[in-house]
Parts: C-alpha cells; structure tokens; sequence
C-alpha cells in the first residue's frame, strides 16, 4: 500500500517549516511531480529552477538524498522482499 503525504492546496503551498522533505518534491511540487510527467512547460520551469540554484530547491535536494536521483528524474522503482515492484503490470 503506497501512502503519499498530502499538501495544502495540491502542493501549490509548500510546507516552509520543512525544508528537508523529500516527499514535497516526490508527491506534493506541482512543478516537479508534472515536469516527470512530461509536461513541457513544467518541465522548462523545473530546468530554469536547477540553473539558478544550482541543484534545485531544498525539497529536491533532500529528495536527491533520499532516493539519489536529481528533482528531474523519477525515483527508483521500490521492490519487496520477494522482488516484485509496486508498479501494476502492463501487457
């Protein structure tokens, strides 16, 4: 069972009292959760952001450590004990 956190105002409000919350840019940014969607308008956004701070907002370097990939690449697909992912099975 996959529990997300959930944000005031589907992310728009940011939690600014934690600031190293990887879950913010994994499930609650709603520039970097559409910019890995494949927005293209988010996805130039979420570049000019990288550029200017130079690795992306506090929430996207925390997300950088917990699941070691930058804020503009999806996260490592989680796999159980048994070796099978989260992930539903397209055929």
């Amino acid at each position: 069972m996959n529990s997300q956190k959930r944000y005031l105002l589907g992310g728009w409000l940011p939690p600014l009292t934690n600031l190293s919350d990887p879950d913010y840019c994994e499930f609650g940014c709603p520039i970097c959760r559409r910019a890995r969607a494949g927005n293209r308008l988010a996805r130039l956004a979420q570049r000019v952001e990288l550029l200017l701070s130079r690795g992306g907002c506090p929430w996207g370097r925390a997300r950088q450590q917990k699941y070691g990939v930058p804020p503009d690449q999806p996260a490592p697909i989680d796999e159980d004990a048994a070796g099978k992912s989260d992930e539903p099975v397209v055929s």
